[in-house]
C-alpha cells in the first residue's frame, strides 16, 4: 500500500475545515462552493477510489482556504491593534473544531469496542489518541516509511491527519504574525509589509522543502506539516495582497468580468481534473500540488464574476452552499463507517452500503452542524465563550478520550499476552502434525486434537514475527544478527540475506542454530531485495539506504568468503519496484554471480503465498476454525512472474527450493495449517509456522549435501 489506505492502501486522505473569521463580512459563495466540491471529491474518493482516484487533492483546497481566511482575520487584528490575542484566537478555533471532532472520535472509539477485532485495537486506539491530541499526521508519517506498518489496515481515525496539520497551523501561524509585528516594531516600518515578507519567506522555504522531501521520501512528505505549510501560505499571501490593497486606500483596477469568468471556470476545471486524473502513483505534494493550490487561489481571487458567462449559478446553488456549510462534519463522519461496516456486515462493502454511507454521512453532518457545532460556537451556556472555560472543557474532553484509548490499548495488550502464553505452552509440548508437519509430501498426518486450534490466535499473531534484537539494519549491515555457537567450527555457516521475506525465514534457521546444527548470520533489511537493480519506487531515501546496505553486504561477503558455507535468500516476488521483468532477473543474477564464482552455493527459496487482505481479519470473524477457513485460491496467491526462480536458471551455483506444498494444496493456500496461524499479515509468514518448517528446510539442505563444512 502507498499509504494506504487506504490505505492503505494505500493509504491518501484529506479533510475540509469550514472555519470563517468572525466579521461582518457576508459569506463568500465561491469559498463555500470550493468547500462543497472539495468535500465531495474526498468522500467520493474514499467510497469509489477507482472512479475518483485523485480526490485526495481536496485537502489542498481546504489548506488554501484556511490560510486565506485565518490570515485575513489575523492581518486585520494585527494591523489595527499591533498585536494578536493568542488565547482568544485559539479558544475560538477550539470552539469551532473540537466539538464535532471529539464527538466523531468518541463515537468511533465505541464502534471499535463493538465491531473491530481486537487485533486492530492497538492501532485504532493509538490513532484515535493521536487525533485527539492533534499529532496524527506525524504518526502516519512515521508509519508511511515503516515497512512493518505498510500492511496496517486503515484505522477509523486515519482521516484526522489533516485536522492535525491544520491545528498545528493554527498554533504556529499567529506566532508567525507576532514575529512579523516584532520585526516591524524593531525596524519601525509598516506592519503589513513585514508580515508579508515573513509569510513569503516561510512559504517559499516550505515549498522548497516539500519538493526535496517529496522526491526523497514521498510517503513521509504527504503527511508532513512542514511540507504542507506552503499551501496555507499560498492562501495567506492572497489574503495579505488583498489587505495591502485595502490599506492603500486606492482604487483597485477591476478585472474584466469575462476574464474573471474564464479564470474561475479554469480553476474549477483544474480541480476537477486533479480529482479525476491524479492517483496514488502521483508524487505528492511536490510540484503536483501546485495545480490544485493555484487553482484554488485563482477561484478565490476572482470571486464570483458578475457575468452570464461566469459559474455563478453553479456556485450559488442551494445544495452547493449547504454542502459547503456542512463540509467539516461531512468529512468527519464519512470515513469511520467505511472502516467499520465491513466488520459489522461480515463482508466487503457493496454498492448499496456505499450509497447508505453517503446518505447517512450527509444526515449526520447536518445534525452535527445544527445541534453540536453551532450551539457551541455561538452559544452562551456554561460560559463557553470565555477563553478559560473553553480551554478547561477541551482539556477534560481530551483526557476522557485519552483514558478511553489507553484503556482499550491495555485491554488489547493483556489479551495478546494471554494468547502468547497459550501459544508458548502449545509450542513447548508440540502436538503431533503441528504446523508444517501436517503437510509432509507422501506422509499424510491428521490429528483431531488440532481441530479448531489457532496458534497464535489473531490477537497475538501481530507480535509473532522475526524481528530479532540486533537484526534491524539501517543503511549498513549489522554484525550482531548471529545465532548459534560461534566457537563451534564443525557446523556449517549459513548466511540469510534479503528483504523482510528473507527475515521471515530466520526463525527456521534460528531453531536449527539452537539445535547446534548450523551457525546463522542474518543480513536482512525490510524492503530491500538482494539485487543490483535500480529502485524505481517513490521513496528515494529508502532506495539510497537499500543501495548502501546492498553494497555493504556484498563487501562483507567478499571479505568473509572463506567463512561462509551457504547463502540463503528470498524476496517478495510480487514487487515491481525493481523495474521490468528482464531487469529484475538481471539484477538478481548480477548480484549473485560474484558469490557463486567464489565457490559459495546460493539457495533461493521460492517466495511464500500472498493474500489480497490480512487473513487475520477474516479469521477473527470465524466462530469455528476449519482447515479451509480464509483460504486463498492457489492461482491468486502467487505473482504471475517469478524473477527469483528465473534468475537461478542463468546463474550456475544457485538452486531454487520450492516449499509451496507446505503452504498450499492443489486448489488453495489455507490461512491455518496444522493448528497454526500461517500469516501475521497479508504476505509475511508467522514465526510459529516458519519454525515448524525448519526440519524440512534442513532435510533439503542435507539431501543436497550442503551441510558440510566447505571452508576454513
Amino acid at each position: 500500500m502507498r499509504c494506504a489506505p487506504d490505505a492503505v492502501t494505500d493509504n491518501k486522505t484529506s479533510r475540509p475545515d469550514s472555519d470563517r473569521p468572525r466579521t461582518a463580512t457576508v459569506v463568500r459563495p465561491e469559498i463555500q462552493a470550493l468547500r462543497a466540491g472539495a468535500a465531495l471529491l474526498v468522500v467520493l474518493y474514499h467510497l469509489w477510489p477507482v472512479r475518483v482516484p485523485g480526490g485526495f487533492t481536496g485537502v489542498d483546497v481546504f489548506f488554501v482556504i484556511s490560510g486565506f481566511l485565518i490570515t485575513s482575520h489575523l492581518a486585520r487584528e494585527a494591523t489595527s491593534t499591533g498585536s494578536v490575542r493568542l488565547g482568544r484566537f485559539w479558544a475560538r478555533r477550539a470552539r469551532r473544531l473540537l466539538p464535532a471532532a471529539y464527538l466523531v472520535l468518541a463515537s468511533s472509539a465505541v464502534a471499535v469496542f463493538i465491531w473491530i477485532p481486537q487485533i486492530h485495537w492497538v492501532q485504532n486506539f493509538r490513532e484515535i489518541l493521536a487525533s485527539a491530541l492533534y499529532f496524527q499526521n506525524w504518526r502516519l508519517a512515521l508509519d508511511a516509511v515503516d515497512y512493518l506498518a505498510a500492511d496496517n489496515s486503515p484505522s477509523v481515525a486515519l482521516h484526522y491527519w489533516t485536522l492535525s496539520v491544520e491545528e498545528q497551523f493554527y498554533v504556529a501561524w499567529p506566532l508567525l504574525m507576532l514575529l512579523g509585528l516584532a520585526i516591524a516594531a524593531r525596524l519601525k516600518t509598516r506592519r503589513l509589509t513585514v508580515m508579508t515578507a515573513v509569510v513569503m519567506v516561510a512559504t517559499v522555504s516550505s515549498f522548497a522543502y516539500s519538493l526535496w522531501l517529496t522526491y526523497h521520501t514521498g510517503p513521509f512528505a504527504f503527511f508532513s506539516t512542514f511540507a504542507r505549510a506552503w499551501e496555507f501560505g499560498a492562501g495567506a499571501l492572497l489574503a495579505l495582497a488583498t489587505a495591502h490593497a485595502a490599506a492603500g486606500r486606492r482604487r483597485v483596477r477591476t478585472l474584466n468580468p469575462r476574464v474573471g469568468a474564464a479564470i474561475s471556470w479554469a480553476g474549477l476545471a483544474a480541480l476537477l481534473y486533479c480529482g479525476l486524473r491524479f492517483s496514488g502513483s502521483t508524487a505528492f505534494p511536490g510540484t503536483a500540488a501546485l495545480l490544485p493550490v493555484l487553482a484554488t487561489v485563482a477561484v478565490i481571487a476572482v470571486g464570483v464574476p458578475q457575468t452570464r458567462l461566469s459559474p455563478q449559478r453553479l456556485l450559488k446553488l442551494r445544495f452547493v452552499q449547504w454542502t459547503g456549510d456542512i463540509s467539516y462534519p461531512l468529512y468527519l463522519w464519512h470515513w469511520p463507517p467505511i472502516v467499520i461496516l465491513p466488520f459489522a456486515l461480515g463482508h466487503p462493502l457493496g454498492f448499496e452500503p456505499r450509497i447508505a454511507i453517503l446518505v447517512g454521512t450527509f444526515a449526520a453532518a447536518a445534525f452535527t452542524k445544527r445541534f453540536i457545532e453551532d450551539p457551541v460556537r455561538t452559544g452562551r451556556r456554561l460560559g463557553i465563550q470565555r477563553t478559560s472555560v473553553t480551554f478547561g472543557l477541551s482539556l477534560v474532553l481530551a483526557m476522557a478520550l485519552a483514558a478511553t484509548c489507553l484503556g482499550g490499548i491495555r485491554h488489547a495488550d493483556a489479551a495478546s499476552e494471554r494468547a502468547q502464553k497459550v501459544s508458548e505452552r502449545v509450542k513447548s509440548d508440540t502436538p503431533r502434525c503441528f504446523g508444517a508437519a501436517s503437510r509432509v509430501p507422501g506422509e499424510p498426518c491428521d490429528n483431531p486434537e488440532l481441530d479448531g486450534l489457532l496458534v497464535p490466535d489473531t490477537t497475538a499473531v501481530i507480535k509473532d514475527d522475526a524481528n530479532y534484537p540486533g537484526c534491524k539494519a539501517t543503511n549498513v549491515i549489522t554484525t550482531t544478527c548471529v545465532f548459534g555457537d560461534r566457537t563451534n567450527r564443525t557446523v556449517p555457516r549459513v548466511v540469510v540475506i534479503g528483504d523482510s521475506h528473507a527475515r521471515s525465514l530466520l526463525p527456521a534457521f534460528v531453531r536449527l542454530a539452537k539445535q547446534h546444527k548450523v551457525l546463522v548470520t542474518g543480513h536482512v533489511k525490510a524492503g530491500c531485495p538482494w539485487s543490483s537493480n535500480t529502485y524505481t519506487g517513490p521513496n528515494h531515501a529508502i532506495a539510497e539506504e537499500c543501495y548502501q546496505w546492498r553494497d555493504s553486504v556484498n563487501d562483507w561477503l567478499k571479505a568473509n568468503a572463506d567463512k561462509i558455507d551457504i547463502v540463503v535468500t528470498t524476496a517478495l516476488s510480487s514487487t515491481r519496484a525493481l523495474g521490468s521483468e528482464q531487469r529484475r532477473i538481471a539484477g538478481y543474477a548480477e548480484t549473485w554471480r560474484p558469490v557463486t564464482e567464489r565457490g559459495t552455493p546460493i539457495v533461493v527459496i521460492k517466495d511464500n503465498p500472498s493474500h489480497a487482505k490480512n487473513t487475520n481479519d477474516c479469521l477473527t470473524l470465524k466462530t469455528t476454525i476449519t482447515p479451509d477457513s480464509c483460504a486463498t485460491p492457489r492461482g491468486k496467491a502467487f505473482a504471475s512472474f517469478d524473477a527469483l526462480t528465473l534468475a537461478t536458471k542463468v546463474v550456475p551455483g544457485t538452486r531454487i527450493y520450492d516449499f509451496t506444498h507446505y503452504y498450499c494444496n492443489e486448489t488453495s493456500c489455507p490461512a491455518v495449517i496444522g493448528g497454526v496461524n500461517v500469516y501475521r499479515d497479508r504476505t509475511h509468514v508467522s514465526n510459529t509456522y516458519m519454525t515448524t518448517l525448519s526440519p524440512y528446510i534442513y532435510a533439503r539442505l542435507d539431501q543436497d549435501s550442503l551441510l558440510e563444512r566447505r571452508t576454513g
